[in-house]
């Protein structure tokens, strides 16, 4: 019998490293931990377009607009209309979200340190590497695995019906 899985547990690791944190970083900073990471994500890849980013925060695009509307308006983000493309535009973030970031990514590395002092030395790198392994499937081969064993995940969404 499934007492628990693995993927409830990993959500719940989440949740019970994230919350803290998020507490922390508001209280420091008044961004939530979601605002960080899409204000990281910018800092990371400067001039990166809307679609792009929301991908890769993998909030609902809703959301992620949200987050980019309250980070130009703190005036931690910009955005320029794209040189090519004039319906888009690109993400940039400011010198005042360099500086916010400079001082809070120290406390994500202390915090990260703390949420693994349960694991020694030996433990932690071997976690790392099963990340790892497990990020790469998922962004890989399992999409393509799901597909054959489960040939409804590779066709078309069936349309609701009121009926």
């Amino acid at each position: 019998m499934l007492t628990q899985s693995f993927t409830y547990q990993l959500a719940g690791i989440s949740e019970d490293a994230i919350k803290p944190a998020g507490k922390i970083f508001e209280r420091r900073f008044g961004l939530d931990v979601h605002e960080l990471r899409v204000l990281r994500l910018i800092g990371d890849q400067p001039g990166v377009n809307f679609t792009t980013l929301a991908a890769q925060t993998r909030f609902e695009r809703s959301a992620t607009s949200r987050i980019l509307g309250r980070l130009i308006k703190a005036q931690l983000a910009r955005r320029e209309i794209d040189e090519d493309d004039a319906r888009q535009f690109r993400l940039f973030i400011t010198p005042k979200g360099q500086a916010l970031r400079a001082q809070a990514d120290p406390l994500s590395l202390e915090l990260e340190e703390l949420i693994l002092a349960a694991l020694g030395e030996q433990d932690r790198a071997s976690f790392r590497a099963i990340l790892d392994r497990l990020s790469d499937w998922l962004a890989t081969d399992f999409q393509a695995e799901l597909a054959r064993r489960y040939p409804e995940m590779a066709g078309p969404r069936p349309s609701r019906s009121a009926g």
